[in-house]
């Protein structure tokens, strides 16, 4: 029954994906202010994947936002929001997209462009509460039908605003 319901949460993170995904503006980077406070004027980022890849490969990523210990002493308050998005990055072309589900991000990464292919995948992290994009501290390599995290075991790096 929990491989039904994962199944059923992950195909509905690959709808969200063929939707929601693109390529990051530069102009976004720009506008964190990491000096003053985590609370930005970032708006909500309109990152998508491109459609010209092969979605036969592909590979999963599982991963637990949570900024309530690294910056519980600026807003104890914080939670996710359903507003809010996980994108995974090779170089700046986004690759993959997702919402939370519950706790959790489920996110289905396609294969980077040929020209990002050797490089590792980022993630980014869109808080629709703080207005701001964080960055994980964790890289790891775009590996067809890889897997990085479970439901059980999810990715938990670090976030900063650079």
């Amino acid at each position: 029954m929990k491989t039904c319901k994962h199944l059923l949460i992950l195909g509905t993170a690959l709808t969200l994906l063929l939707t929601s995904c693109q390529k990051e503006s530069v102009t976004t980077l720009s506008t964190l202010d990491t000096t003053d406070t985590l609370f930005g004027n970032t708006p909500p980022p309109a990152w998508t994947v491109s459609p010209n890849y092969d979605y036969s490969n592909s590979m999963t990523a599982v991963v637990s936002v949570d900024l309530t210990k690294s910056y519980s002493s600026t807003d104890n308050s914080w939670q996710l929001s359903p507003e809010d998005k996980l994108g995974a990055f090779a170089d700046d072309q986004c690759v993959g997209v997702a919402s939370p589900t519950d706790s959790l991000f489920f996110l289905f990464i396609v294969p980077p462009p040929p020209s990002s292919s050797e490089n590792p995948i980022t993630l980014r992290y869109y808080s629709s509460k703080l207005r701001n994009i964080f960055y994980a501290d964790i890289t790891f390599p775009f590996q067809n039908g890889g897997r990085q995290g479970s439901a059980a075991m999810p990715l938990r790096p670090k976030w900063s605003t650079r």
